[in-house]
């Protein structure tokens, strides 16, 4: 098992190194990865690959939700939205950059990620493309944001939902405990973006002066039915957890029903736009991350922060936030997160004086792994997604260097705020 190990430290390294070049579409690079690991033994057993790592709760929701929003994005709602986005911050770029962002980080601490950015992205480019400014620092801020807000509550992100399982906390102590910290990072790092930004920012657009290519509005019938079926898909998934229905049914019942009532006989033209070589990628990504799981790889990482950090719980809930969010930015959070819940149990039995109270060690984990996905253009669904509408619908592509050059930027303020939180408040 330990040459396996070693094995799939490689391809998942070779694979990172491949995706930072881009020469090679970066679909075909995480599904060679996830062929080699396969080929190279790196599984016990292949048949099980599909069934045990790869989440097709999140693939599903991809889908829905990307059928969906390009259902409603030709009913011109995205475009009437980002008027009134416009209007409201009446031609300033950092009122308008702040409408956006907050925004953002409150749905997605409702919401899923992937579904908030899959709705505000397409807001940002119509508002882009309308007002001739460049949607790049936009588009960064909301993916940032939208995994802040997602680490300040129960359901924001799916590590949190797993630690609240596992340690029987409820959404009101996520809140109060978490809340303060995400409240200062998002407003710490959204003012370091606009100074970073503040070239492309300090523009003011005269809004006398902009209009429409087209009436974003082309069939009135089919816009009201658009903006209410997106209303209901908003309160099916604030309403998930008490009507027992997964955010992939959610996503594709809505899809469905949208491309039934608005565009019946254009299934094939609407299907066609989904985003297909994302869902690949997110593929062979979860068999990538499988693997580095299955070996035992993050295993590893919980003996070496439990060898660490005994005795001390000031050192366990720094490593605990430190590690976690260094470790989020590569492998994906949820079975990282998963291997890490036993690993916080455990920490009771070896000394239950130290750590009789394992609460400052789920929240350090829950701010790292959840915060860790700002590292790289990978560490999120969110980030892939946002990245991947982007490049579908503005033709704009930030490099993996330039994510991650802005993205480890904002991780490890993030990180930093974090610590100094997690030691004066638990």
């Amino acid at each position: 098992m330990e040459l396996h190990m070693y094995i799939a430290i490689i391809i998942f390294i070779v694979t990172y190194a491949f995706l930072i070049a881009e020469k090679i579409h970066r679909t075909l690079i995480a599904l060679s990865g996830a062929i080699l690991m396969v080929l190279f033994g790196v599984f016990e057993d292949p048949r099980t690959i599909f069934a045990e790592h790869v989440d097709f709760n999140t693939i599903f929701l991809l889908l829905g939700m990307m059928a969906f929003v390009v259902v409603i994005k030709k009913c011109g709602l995205f475009e009437y939205f980002g008027m009134k986005a416009l209007s409201m911050s009446k031609g300033n770029l950092v009122k308008l950059y702040m409408y956006m962002v907050a925004f953002t980080a409150l749905t997605s601490a409702i919401l899923d990620n992937v579904t908030t950015i899959l709705v505000i992205v397409p807001i940002t480019l119509a508002v882009a493309d309308t007002a001739k400014i460049d949607p790049i620092p936009f588009v960064l801020g909301e993916i940032f944001s939208s995994n802040i807000g997602g680490a300040a509550t129960l359901i924001g992100d799916p590590p949190n939902i797993m630690i609240g399982t596992a340690a029987s906390l409820s959404f009101m102590q996520f809140v109060i405990n978490l809340g303060p910290a995400i409240l200062v990072i998002f407003f710490v790092i959204n003012g370091l973006l606009l100074l970073l930004f503040r070239k492309s920012l300090s523009q003011k657009i005269d809004l006398d002066k902009i209009t429409f290519d087209r009436n974003p509005v082309e069939s009135p019938r089919r816009f009201k039915i658009s903006i209410i079926l997106l209303l209901i898909t908003v309160t099916l998934f604030v309403l998930q957890e008490y009507i027992y229905l997964s955010s992939a049914f959610i996503a594709l019942t809505m899809a469905t029903i949208s491309l039934l009532i608005l565009f019946p006989k254009g299934v094939e033209e609407n299907l066609s736009e989904v985003e297909w070589s994302s869902i690949l990628f997110f593929v062979g990504l979860f068999i990538m991350v499988g693997g580095i799981e299955e070996t035992g790889v993050l295993e590893s990482i919980a003996d070496f922060m439990m060898r660490i950090s005994k005795g001390s719980m000031q050192t366990a809930k720094l490593l605990f936030l430190n590690i976690s969010g260094l470790a989020s930015a590569f492998v994906d959070n949820i079975p990282y997160t998963a291997t890490l819940i036993p690993v916080v149990e455990s920490m009771k039995k070896i000394n239950p004086d130290i750590f009789g109270n394992l609460k400052p060690l789920w929240w350090s984990l829950s701010l790292g792994a959840c915060l860790g996905g700002n590292g790289t253009a990978v560490g999120a669904s969110a980030n892939v997604i946002g990245l991947a509408v982007l490049k579908k619908y503005y033709h704009k592509q930030i490099s993996f260097l330039k994510f991650m050059f802005y993205g480890m930027f904002v991780l490890v303020v993030s990180l930093f705020i974090s610590s100094i939180y997690v030691t004066i408040a638990f």
